[in-house]
């Protein structure tokens, strides 16, 4: 059966371009109304986006408080909030500073919190929500070059781990998706060489190809929907058999 998720408000953060930009639309092609989230653009992405355009800078507080007032305000509740703003610079660990670890973590960590913490006055009032957190395959895999990244990562699964106890007692499911290399516009900013990025990760992976923002969308519809109301305080990997924990 296909997952339907009519009815249900979902705010996903991060909507500009890739993962959560595939989402938005495929959302609502599963019946979803839906909020995005939206850093740069949300002038042009009004008449493109078929959901509601906000503006959110995930380390602003009152810009995120704004947004989740804003979409209750025109669908009258919220349902689910999925947490994928989130930047990944390059960077090794002896040319790192203090600033940079921090600036990464403002978004990837604290981000999060300040999203989740806006929402879960709503959830708790309904007696029902879902939250679902982005990890990284890199938190199992330890890869050069991002510290700062992986341990934003880390800070998502106790996350996500905690919020699950303190939450589920208002019927609040929180899960976690460890993605693989996903193949999106920033991607393609770093790695330009796109058939060498192929090469590289069907080298790593069990299964050949790419993922891609329209093909780990179904596993976030399914997060989301009823059919896992019995899952919580989990992390799911999705990267086509990079790792196998």
């Amino acid at each position: 059966m296909a997952i339907e998720l009519n009815g249900l408000v979902c705010l996903i953060t991060g909507a500009d371009e890739g993962i959560g930009h595939g989402l938005v639309h495929g959302f609502m092609a599963r019946g979803a109304r839906v909020a995005a989230g939206l850093l740069n653009s949300v002038d042009s992405a009004s008449g493109v986006l078929p959901a509601l355009a906000l503006p959110l800078d995930v380390t602003r507080p009152e810009q995120v408080q704004a947004a989740v007032e804003k979409t209750v305000a025109e669908f009258g509740r919220i349902d689910v909030l999925v947490n994928n703003a989130g930047v990944y610079p390059r960077q090794s660990a002896e040319a790192m500073t203090y600033a940079d670890w921090r600036r990464l973590l403002d978004v990837n960590l604290d981000g999060v919190w300040h999203c989740c913490e806006a929402v879960m006055p709503h959830f708790k009032a309904q007696n029902s929500g879902v939250i679902i957190n982005i990890g990284s395959i890199t938190l199992q895999l330890g890869m050069a070059e991002l510290t700062h990244y992986q341990a934003s990562k880390g800070g998502i699964v106790g996350l996500t781990r905690g919020l699950a106890r303190d939450l589920g007692q208002y019927n609040v499911r929180v899960n976690c998706l460890h993605l693989g290399a996903i193949a999106t516009e920033g991607e393609r900013r770093l790695f330009p060489d796109q058939e060498a990025s192929l090469k590289a990760v069907d080298e790593k992976q069990c299964l050949r190809g790419r993922l891609t923002p329209q093909t780990i969308e179904p596993v976030f519809a399914f997060f989301a929907s009823e059919e896992s109301r019995d899952i919580t305080g989990q992390c799911l990997t999705v990267d086509r058999g990079w790792t196998h924990g």
